[in-house]
């Protein structure tokens, strides 16, 4: 009998990564120190070398993980803002809480607090920063989004209401308060604002349809 003998097919193996993992205590540690440099020297001041310092690491060990300053940032602001746990409780007041608490949790951060005046001053001139910023704002801000939506699919508020509008005045008032007068707000005010809001969203009672 005669035919060639087929070899098999060869299997493709992974190729073995070089060098040792990534230490995550090392990034949090370099995310540490990108926040408080920036916060204090502004986004034009702070450099790498300025990073590394305060990290006790050296620029390479930071260079070998993000190639630039604004890549290290959009990092940075990314792990800052890493979203909770959706809360999904069926109340509207609960959930809407629940997911606009850590942005004032953020806010009451002085490194943030420090940080986030000078980024919006070199956003209106640096389109990378501008991008940063939006990346930061619409991470924060997804949770409370989703809240609303949900509750407006059960019918506990006015198909009307528009998600992202309402959160932008929720999160706005809390950054009003942080930035220009220089309050903290804590978890009673915050559950103020989000009573208000949803009052102002809230389906009208039987006899306000009949007044």
């Amino acid at each position: 009998m005669s035919g060639s003998v087929e070899t098999p097919l060869a299997v493709e193996r992974p190729t073995p990564r070089r060098g040792r993992p990534r230490d995550d205590r090392l990034d949090a540690a370099i995310v540490d120190a990108t926040v408080a440099e920036v916060g204090a020297k502004g986004w034009s001041g702070a450099t790498i070398e300025g990073i590394a310092a305060r990290a006790g690491v050296g620029r390479g060990t930071i260079y070998r993980r993000w190639p630039s300053k604004t890549d290290l940032f959009q990092y940075a602001a990314a792990a800052v803002t890493r979203p909770v746990q959706a809360s999904d409780s069926g109340s509207f007041v609960e959930d809407l809480f629940a997911a606009i608490l850590p942005i004032a949790d953020l806010l009451t951060r002085p490194e943030l607090a420090a940080l986030l005046p000078s980024l919006l001053a070199e956003a209106a001139n640096d389109p990378a920063i501008q991008q940063t910023l939006r990346a930061f704002v619409a991470q924060s801000r997804q949770q409370a989004i989703e809240a609303v939506e949900r509750a407006r699919r059960r019918g506990d508020i006015v198909q009307t209401t528009d998600a992202e509008t309402l959160v932008d005045m929720l999160a706005g008032a809390l950054v009003y308060r942080r930035l220009l007068l220089g309050e903290a707000t804590d978890a009673a005010a915050v559950r103020a604002l989000v009573r208000q809001a949803v009052q102002s969203c809230a389906m009208p009672t039987v006899t306000e349809e009949n007044s």
